[in-house]
């Protein structure tokens, strides 16, 4: 069962539906089609583009929703895909940034260079550990809207 399955079903208990679960309901819909795509790799940093719909709309979605469901158990996939969230990221963002090797003629402190050439990781390790401090982030939200 999908994300837009298990939020129907948990709205279904006797929630009546306004207009504003029903456009989270299409967004979560929309979203986890696109949690469920076969040609994705789970666990890996896609980008942001890939989303059916702005990162922030489909918090909204997600928030809306988990608030008008009151069983626990039918939240659980919701904050799992709230959390997935941070799987998405602007992949032209850490493209940048290469190593200056010019700069090695000066004389720098190596400590300091080594501190800076250790931080200008692969993009595909900065992607990651910007996912793994958003999951952070999202998961501390949940907590102070009490769905944690």
């Amino acid at each position: 069962m999908g994300l837009f399955d298990e939020a129907r079903a948990a709205l279904a208990d006797g929630s009546q539906t306004d207009l504003r679960i029903e456009q989270a309901l299409e967004i979560a819909r929309a979203y986890g089609e696109t949690l469920e795509d076969s040609r994705r790799v789970r666990g890996a940093i896609a980008d942001i583009g890939e989303l059916p719909y702005p990162k922030d709309t489909i918090k909204w979605a997600l928030l809306v929703l988990l608030a008008a469901i009151t069983d626990s158990g039918g939240r659980e996939p919701l904050k799992v895909g709230y959390v997935a969230l941070a799987e998405w990221q602007v992949h032209a963002d850490f493209e940048a940034g290469a190593f200056d090797s010019t700069r090695l003629r000066k004389k720098i402190d190596p400590l300091a260079l080594a501190k800076e050439f250790a931080a200008r990781r692969t993009p595909a390790d900065r992607r990651a550990e910007a996912a793994r401090e958003e999951q952070a982030t999202l998961i501390a939200e949940l907590r102070r809207k009490g769905f944690w």
